[in-house]
C-alpha cells in the first residue's frame, strides 16, 4: 500500500479466499502501509450514522472494538484479515498463531445503514478456523465482551466455544479445542462458501 503526494491510498493486501454464498472476499494484509490504511479507516467510521437505533454508549463501544483490532493487527506476530463485500469493508479479525491461538479481537462493521452484513462474523471465523486446522494447533481463545451492542457470548457458543472462569464486568473468556473448530470448520465452509483463491495483490483504495 502506498500513499501519493495527493494523500490517494494503494492499500495492498492479498485477495486470499472467497465466500461465494455471501459475496465476501477475505484479504490478508501483508504489510506495515496496510496496517496504517486500516487506521485510516478505522477513523472514518462512525457507527452512530451507521447503526442509529444504537444507544450512544453501545455505537462507542462498537467503535471501540474497531480501534482495538485496529491496534491489534499493529502486533508483529499477528495474522490479520479484512472481508469486503461489494468493495466495501465489513469486517476485520486479529490474532495470534500458536498452539494455543488467541483473537485479539474480531469486528463486522455495517456497509449500509441501519443494517449488519449477513454472517460477516463467520465468514471471519471460518477463515481463523481454517488457518489453525493448517498449523496443527491445539485451542483458540478470545475475549467475548458483554456491554457491547450485541450478546458475543451466545454467538461464540454456536461455534463451539465454552465460557471458562476468567469472567469480569465487561468481559468473558472462552475457548474452544482442536475437535470441535475440526467440526466446525466444515460447518462453517458450507455455511459462507469458503474457497480459498490463489494470493494476489490487489487494490482495494476505493474502500476509503
Amino acid at each position: 500500500m502506498k500513499i501519493d503526494s495527493r494523500n490517494n491510498i494503494n492499500f495492498g493486501a492479498y485477495h486470499f479466499a472467497r465466500c461465494q454464498n455471501l459475496n465476501i472476499n477475505i484479504h490478508k494484509i501483508s504489510n506495515n502501509s496496510d496496517i496504517k490504511a486500516l487506521q485510516k479507516f478505522c477513523d472514518t467510521v462512525d457507527f452512530n450514522e451507521l447503526m442509529p437505533d444504537l444507544t450512544r454508549n453501545n455505537a462507542d463501544r462498537w467503535h471501540e472494538m474497531l480501534e482495538l483490532v485496529t491496534d491489534s493487527a499493529k502486533n508483529p506476530g499477528n495474522v490479520t484479515y479484512v472481508e469486503t463485500i461489494n468493495n466495501k469493508i465489513c469486517g476485520i479479525v486479529s490474532y495470534f498463531p500458536n498452539p494455543t491461538t488467541f483473537i485479539d479481537c474480531i469486528c463486522t462493521i455495517p456497509v449500509n445503514i441501519g443494517e449488519k452484513v449477513k454472517l460477516a462474523g463467520k465468514a471471519l471465523f471460518c477463515q481463523v478456523f481454517s488457518d489453525f486446522e493448517k498449523y496443527n494447533g491445539s485451542k483458540i481463545k478470545l475475549k467475548a465482551i458483554t456491554n457491547g451492542p450485541y450478546d458475543t457470548v451466545n454467538k461464540y457458543k454456536e461455534l463451539g466455544f465454552k465460557e471458562t472462569h476468567n469472567v469480569t464486568s465487561t468481559y468473558s473468556e472462552m475457548e474452544v479445542n482442536k475437535h470441535v473448530v475440526k467440526n466446525e470448520l466444515q460447518r462453517l465452509k458450507n455455511i459462507v462458501g469458503y474457497n480459498e483463491v490463489e494470493p494476489e495483490n490487489i487494490n482495494l483504495d476505493e474502500m476509503f
